[in-house]
């Protein structure tokens, strides 16, 4: 005896599903405007001040290895901005009106919480750090689908999140050592 099925399924709509449509705060895009100008002078300034390098001394003789210097940029980027945000934080008369910096744990929504104050409130920014080479063609250009996917949820949860992509671009410059025929280098 042979069985007989009948085919149950259905085809599925989109106006049969109730999908919830974040609603950001009429001030969201004014907020928004003004922690990254914020971010923007913070760092323009830091650029002015020559102090936007990262010193690295190594025992190698042959430089670092340009073919994963995204792999070594990164976390020394990201370690650098936090340093760069937290040395402003600690003087409560900046001139950025940044009142608080926190690193997050790895794997996080993202790599830095920054809170501004504004008016009689404060604004949050969620910082992604990102490490750009600029002798490495398509660095930077493609998108962190993981990243997005959680970014996506958080907006569905709290329409005003804030999440800002921070990318820095880097070029390694090295110079062999005279004396101890080591590379120092700079990015």
């Amino acid at each position: 005896m042979a069985a007989q099925f009948k085919d149950k399924r259905q085809t599925m709509n989109y106006s049969d599903v109730t999908f919830k449509i974040p609603q950001e705060s009429e001030c969201y895009f004014q907020d928004s405007r003004f922690v990254i100008s914020r971010i923007i002078a913070l760092l323009d300034e830091r650029k002015k001040t020559g102090e936007n390098k990262i010193v690295i001394n190594t025992n190698l003789k042959q430089g670092l290895p340009l073919e994963n210097i995204n792999k070594i940029a990164g976390p020394l980027i990201e370690a650098w901005a936090y340093e760069v945000f937290d040395d402003v934080c600690t003087d409560a008369s900046n001139n950025y009106q940044l009142i608080n910096v926190e690193a997050q744990a790895r794997l996080g929504m993202s790599d830095i919480v920054l809170q501004f104050q504004k008016e009689n409130g404060y604004v949050t920014g969620n910082v992604d750090v990102k490490a750009t080479a600029e002798d490495i063609p398509g660095s930077g250009k493609s998108p962190n689908i993981t990243s997005f996917s959680r970014i996506r949820s958080q907006y569905v949860v709290d329409p005003d999140f804030m999440f800002i992509i921070l990318s820095f671009k880097h070029k390694v410059y090295s110079v062999k050592n005279g004396a101890t025929g080591k590379t120092d280098g700079i990015m």
